[in-house]
């Protein structure tokens, strides 16, 4: 799978971002009204791998994160940044 040519340039903003920033999946899931179950079965990963993320123990990487986009019909930006803020 390609990676869009914007997510190297998104890639070196991440360093901008602070970790309470990071991420917001849990957010856009709630806003869905998708559960981590549903994103665990569209990925191909466990519910736990889904919970990792959802409570930032850990972090998807770039391509798994651009995925994760595509299946919730959303930016990248908007998985770990709220645009409200800004």
């Amino acid at each position: 799978m390609a990676i869009p040519k914007n997510v190297n340039t998104f890639a070196l903003n991440l360093n901008k971002i602070t970790m309470d920033d990071l991420n917001r999946l849990k957010v856009v899931l709630v806003e869905q009204k998708k559960t981590g179950k549903w994103l665990a079965e569209q990925l191909g990963v466990s519910t736990t791998t889904i919970s990792r993320w959802c409570s930032n123990a850990s972090q998807p990487d770039l391509q798994t994160l651009n995925k994760i986009a595509k299946v919730l019909n959303v930016n990248m930006k908007d998985l770990l940044t709220d645009n409200k803020m800004e």
